[in-house]
């Protein structure tokens, strides 16, 4: 997997077809979507209100189409950073697709 150059917690984007706004809250997640385990480079939710119930949003960084705000860096965050490009470089999940996944969850939502 790629190195990538994570955006710092705090940071406002907008995602490739999204409307709204969203705020970056997780940074290398692994997370069970339809029943496989997925990896994401961000966790985010809407942007001017936050976390919503559970509602956070899954994306990657080639998804951010534009960066509204960038968050607070300094070296702790350097250093997380690399510690998540080294879990990257070793994991043996796949890497999630958020296009594919909202397709799926509507596929059987209306099924």
């Amino acid at each position: 997997m790629d190195r990538v150059e994570f955006l710092p917690l705090g940071s406002v984007v907008v995602v490739r077809g999204a409307i709204r706004k969203t705020l970056i809250v997780a940074r290398g997640l692994a997370a069970n979507i339809t029943g496989e385990t997925r990896v994401f480079d961000y966790g985010g939710c809407v942007y001017p209100e936050g976390l919503v119930g559970d509602q956070l949003g899954y994306f990657n960084h080639e998804d951010i189409a534009r960066v509204v705000f960038e968050g607070f860096r300094d070296e702790d965050n350097t250093m997380m950073v690399e510690n998540i490009n080294n879990w990257l470089a070793k994991t043996t999940f796949l890497r999630g697709n958020p296009v594919e996944i909202n397709e799926q969850t509507q596929a059987s939502q209306s099924a």
